[in-house]
Order: C-alpha cells, then structure tokens, then sequence
C-alpha cells in the first residue's frame, strides 16, 4: 500500500491524526486537523496544540519515542480560538524500516463534552445525595460538614440531641437531617416552639389533659408526646420551658412516662426527642434557671451551629441557592447577581444568619427587574450601608486556604479558563482541587 492510499484513508476518518518526528515537529496532519489547525507542517506540537515555547515535561509522545511503549493519555490543548478542550490521545511509535524509532503517530478524539457532561452527572448526583440525607443545608464549611458527618453517625441511634446556635442558623433543618437519616424518617416529625405557648397551656400541648382538668378542658385531649408515638418530636426554643414543666419532661426523658394533666394514669411511649435552644443553657444552668439534669440529660449529643459569619465561604452557595428558590415561588427572572451585590454580601456580618439573608435576597428579587442581575442598590438599604463602615479584617491564610477563596471569588464572573489561568494552573488542575474540595460551581450567575 503506498503513501497515497495511506493519507486517503487517514483523511476520511473522525479523528484528528498528526505525525511527529523525533525533534516534535508536524510532518504530518490529516484533513479534519488541519481544517480546525490550519496547515502547521514543519512546527513544534507543543507550540500549536499547547501555546507553549519549549517541550511539555509530562508530554506522553517523549515516553513514546524514548521506549518505544504505546500510550493513552488525556491532555488539554488550546483551539485557535483560545477555547481550551480536552483531548484524549492514543500515541504510537513510528518505525522505519529496520525498526528504529523516527517519531510518534497520534490519533487525538475530543472528549470535552463528556467529561463536561461527566462533571455535570457527578455534580447532580452529589446534590441529590446531599439533598436526600441532609434536606435543604447548603454548605462547603468544613464546620458544617462536620456536623453532617457527626448527624449521620448519631441518626439512627434514639438519644436525645441538642442543637444550639444563633437565630436564623438553621436549627430546624438541621433536626430535620437527622430524622431523614434515621429509621424513623417514614414517621412523622412534629416540631412545638415552646417559647411561642404559654406556661399553663405548654403542659397540656406536650403531655395532653383530660375531661375536666381545667376550665375549658371539655374532652380529652393526647398531646403531641402521645401522637407521636415510635415519631420524632422537634422541642424548638427548649430554653423558654419554666422550672414546672421542667421536672415533667425530665421524667419523661427518664423513664419514657408521663402522665395528661388531671389524669391518674401512667402511659409509655417511644418518642426521640430533639432540641433547640439559641440560649446559653450553661449560663442558664449557673442562673438556675434552667435545671442541670435536664440539661444534661437533652445534651447527649450536643450540636453547635456556626454562624454564618464563621462561615463566609457558604455565602455564594446560599445566595444562589436562596436566589434560584424565591425567583421561582415568585415568578421572577431576574438573570443572577451581580459581582459588586455579591461582595457587599459576602462582606456583610449577617447578625440574623441565613435567615437574614434569605430576607436580602427576597428584598432584591422583588427590586430586581427581569432579565437583570441584583446590584448594590438592589439590596436592602441596612446592607449596602453597613458596607461602607464595617472595617476590612486582616488574616493571614495558609496557600491552600487563599486558593480555594480565590476559587470561590473568581468563578462569580469569570469563566473556568480565566479562572485557571488566574492561579497559575492547568484547567484540569483547577478540576482537580474543585473535585478534591468539593467546591461547586454556581449555575447562575450573572455580571451586571
């Protein structure tokens, strides 16, 4: 078969085909290359395919021509438009012939498109795995994922747990992961605050009364310990209940007993308690306000929540989730937000945590024509102006720490190419310390 026929049949493939020769240059290129290239005979693959000006130092086709071994490896190359692609490369020896190697053969197949739809699948699943076990938390924290490897461990036990924390943390999310990970998440999950009811109705909420133990007690009630019977009961607020009703729920805690208000009669269930309290019960407990043995005995498993000014990184992740929610419960198209409301937000100290800024986000949807992006005066006024006075804190951060906030900052406007090049790294090492730091990348956002 001679020379001609061999370029006929490597023009009619798909697949890019190049010859080298031992010193890296392009002898040869078939059709489909040089139609995306243009003709780059006699120039170094290194420049053409990499923008570089010497010879890449993991470059497989040196392997190829030092021993001879077939390789298959994946690279990134940038296309002359100075998109950056990923190709998969089957590199072989060229021999002439009495067998000595004179250069390499490559056939190069485009693989961008599935390792994008690859990274997407992945992405998805993980949200969707996240979501099952830990509902509507939204987080890269590594306090936050502590916690969430503390809930699955503790989930299917029947201890009693505490949840402690700052308003607008999530406190009740956080109980609700617990039970959605527990043998009990086909019960139902009945949450009381106790600070929303009053002392002499409190009792009769949680323990149920019967026919005639007080004015209007006109039928027998269950209470909610009652109805929830092999379930989950939410005490939210656990730090408002008074000094009576106190001993009741430690002997229910106790012994799994109680009895209704005016009742004689002792009844047993199967109940796993949660609480929450955004109360210093310690101080409470020195106060003598609240009851030690209580305390000691709801605190099994304690849980401390940060606030989210402990975690500022969780920041662009919320918003985006916040902001994706309310546009669709109120029909609004507002396109994203922008990188100046972005950085007010991430500056803001949030003294009402997330439920703060689910309340700014709210704000700014509304304010927020469709088809445009949240900007600064779109956010409510407290925001933007507590940004003009709050002072910049110092802190001195470790490499790896600087390279994920450097992530997280760049990628609200800048493309994963301007991102890598910013760093200093190869796009597929910027993938890499996204996969190894679970950091997600933001579906929509938008730079006004």
């Amino acid at each position: 078969m001679d020379e001609t026929i061999y370029k006929a049949v490597l023009n009619t493939i798909t697949e890019n085909v190049i010859v080298i020769d031992k010193n890296l240059t392009i002898i040869f290129q078939n059709r489909i290359n040089e139609k995306l290239y243009g003709a780059r005979l006699g120039e170094n693959c290194y420049q053409v395919y990499r923008d570089r000006r010497e010879p890449c130092t993991d470059c497989p086709i040196l392997d190829v021509l030092a021993d001879g071994k077939s390789r298959r490896s994946l690279r990134d190359v940038v296309l002359p438009n100075g998109s950056i692609h990923w190709i998969e490369m089957n590199s072989s020896p060229l021999r002439d012939g009495s067998g000595n190697i004179i250069g390499a053969v490559e056939a190069i197949h485009d693989v961008t498109e599935q390792i994008r739809l690859n990274e997407e699948c992945h992405t998805l699943r993980r949200e969707m795995q996240r979501q099952a076990q830990f509902e509507n938390i939204v987080t890269q924290s590594k306090k936050m994922k502590a916690i969430f490897r503390l809930i699955e461990r503790v989930a299917a036990t029947n201890s009693t747990v505490l949840i402690t924390g700052e308003s607008g943390t999530g406190k009740e999310l956080v109980a609700r992961a617990i039970l959605a990970n527990s043998d009990r998440r086909e019960k139902p999950f009945v949450s009381i605050n106790c600070g929303a009811i009053p002392e002499n109705l409190l009792e009769s909420e949680l323990f149920g009364h019967v026919k005639g133990a007080f004015t209007g007690a006109v039928k027998d009630h269950p209470g909610l310990i009652e109805t929830c019977n092999g379930a989950t009961l939410f005490l939210d607020e656990v730090g408002e209940i008074q000094p009576a009703i106190q001993v009741k729920l430690l002997r229910f805690l106790q012994s799994g007993e109680y009895r209704r208000v005016g009742d004689t009669k002792v009844r047993k269930v199967d109940v796993r308690i949660l609480c929450a309290t955004n109360r210093d019960l310690e101080t409470a407990v020195k106060n003598g306000t609240f009851r030690e043995d209580l305390f000691f005995r709801l605190s099994v498993i304690p849980i401390s929540l940060p606030p989210l000014r402990e975690r500022r990184e969780d920041i662009p992740l919320l918003a985006t989730h916040l902001f994706q929610r309310l546009s669709d419960a109120h029909h609004r198209h507002s396109s994203g937000i922008a990188s100046p409301a972005l950085k007010i937000l991430m500056d803001y100290s949030w003294p009402g945590n997330v439920r703060e800024l689910e309340n700014a986000i709210e704000y700014a949807v509304h304010l927020t024509d469709d088809g445009k992006a949240i900007v600064p005066e779109h956010l409510p006024p407290k925001i933007v102006g507590a940004a003009d006075i709050e002072p910049l804190s110092i802190q001195f951060l470790s490499i790896e720490d600087y390279t994920k906030q450097s992530i997280y900052a760049l990628q609200v406007d800048h493309s994963e190419e301007q991102i890598a090049h910013k760093l200093g790294i190869s796009r597929k090492n910027l993938w890499e310390k996204r996969n190894r730091w679970q950091i997600l990348r933001p579906a929509r956002w938008a730079v006004d």
